[in-house]
């Protein structure tokens, strides 16, 4: 349900009528017997439900939705867990002492105060309520004092928890980037549980390290590879390049700059050429070389991205001359080019001369930040194509044989 129909609000309000022994309610047209164990729960997909204000004072809203902090404090439970039990439990015990000290300062203040309330005749000369006062002085210090020991030794444990807060993290920020491909195709859905299990799978992962910091980057890449490949088999193959791309944006966001991935979606291009005032100009001003059905799309890039388009010195017919008769552009960009500009940034220009290479530079930009962490964990060539596609394969041969590696 998407909120709260009006027919509902008499039986809401509890606008009962007694007929008799029972009693009765009118749901639109009709009354009907009410029972006092009857409760209404109503539920609804969207995260965020519109409940009018004569509403909202009648129900309680009670919310479900996965959170970024709540998952991340769920797996970092998880993880300190497996890595550290010992410190789970103590951090379990000390909460339980806290509060147990807690409900013990509460009941002893309530005696406190019913002691005082019952007293008769003059307090001051009543030596059992003056001893009894001193006895809960006595307890009600010791018990702060246990609550500052107990706040002190939580403090320590957090600090040594947070040590594994970059991996609660991470994970946290790949369940809401495998979350967004429901966007995409309603089929592609899933579930905190079987994420929770790869998170856990990954856990298990033997990783040779000296330190926590090391372990916890082994832990990172292995869970990466982990929740690429369980997603990629669940892909149509036409959408796994997408979903690379979708990947390291998500988790590699400092490796776009501003404005960037908007110029590459088309979010923010026809707005700018629209508002531009020398539309005219600026198409003067694009190189001869650059063929004339791509004048726009460079116009464009030269609109969103200034800086950008100075870098690449787009005037020097000569420097661009193989880059534009290749047939494999993107592996051919000017080398005092491509030292001055991002991965992304290649694929961009890409998109704006040469888009019959797109794909390609897509793959080739996926290959290049992902390969790293491929190569790492022993990938074999059969289980890059079953999870990344021919393409992808092809591109990571190529980077590999670049770095005298071999597949």
């Amino acid at each position: 349900m998407d909120g709260v129909e009006p027919v509902l609000y008499p039986l809401l309000r509890k606008d009962l009528v007694a007929q008799g022994p029972r009693y009765a309610v009118q749901i639109g047209e009709k009354m009907i017997d009410y029972n006092e164990e009857f409760r209404l729960f109503l539920s609804t997909r969207n995260p965020n439900p519109f409940i009018p204000p004569d509403a909202s004072s009648i129900v309680t809203e009670v919310n479900f939705t996965t959170t970024a902090s709540g998952l991340r404090g769920q797996l970092l439970a998880l993880t300190i867990q497996h890595e550290k039990p010992d410190l789970e439990e103590q951090k379990t015990k000390l909460l339980q002492q806290e509060e147990d000290k807690k409900i013990q300062l509460a009941k002893l203040e309530d005696s406190l105060l019913e002691t005082l309330a019952t007293s008769q005749g003059n307090i001051l000369e009543n030596k059992d309520l003056i001893e009894s006062l001193n006895q809960t002085k006595a307890s009600s210090a010791l018990i702060q004092e246990s609550l500052a020991e107990s706040s002190r030794l939580q403090s320590f444990l957090d600090k040594e928890r947070d040590a594994y807060l970059p991996l609660a993290e991470s994970a946290s920020k790949m369940y809401f980037i495998i979350s967004d491909l429901s966007k995409i195709n309603n089929m592609y859905r899933f579930s905190l549980a079987a994420f929770l299990r790869l998170f856990q799978r990954a856990l298990r992962s033997e990783q040779d390290s000296s330190s926590t910091e090391e372990r916890i980057k082994l832990l990172i890449g292995s869970l990466k590879h982990t929740v690429y490949e369980y997603v990629c088999r669940c892909l149509f193959k036409a959408d796994q390049l997408m979903f690379a791309l979708h990947f390291v944006r998500g988790m590699h966001p400092e490796l776009f700059q501003e404005n960037e991935w908007e110029t590459f979606t088309g979010v923010i291009i026809g707005d700018t050429i629209r508002k531009s005032d020398s539309q005219r100009s600026a198409r003067d001003q694009i190189p001869s070389w650059i063929e004339q059905d791509r004048v726009w799309a460079v116009a464009s890039l030269k609109i969103s991205l200034p800086g950008l388009y100075q870098t690449l010195c787009f005037e020097d017919e000569s420097l661009w001359r193989t880059f534009s008769q290749s047939s494999i552009c993107e592996q051919d960009f000017p080398s005092s080019v491509v030292k001055r500009i991002s991965l992304f940034q290649q694929v961009l220009v890409v998109q704006a001369v040469r888009p019959d290479r797109l794909q390609s530079a897509m793959a080739l930009f996926a290959c290049k930040t992902l390969g790293k962490l491929i190569f790492h964990q022993g990938i074999s060539a059969q289980q890059l194509n079953i999870f990344f596609g021919p393409m992808f394969l092809f591109y990571f041969i190529v980077l590999m044989e670049s770095l005298n590696f071999s597949i």
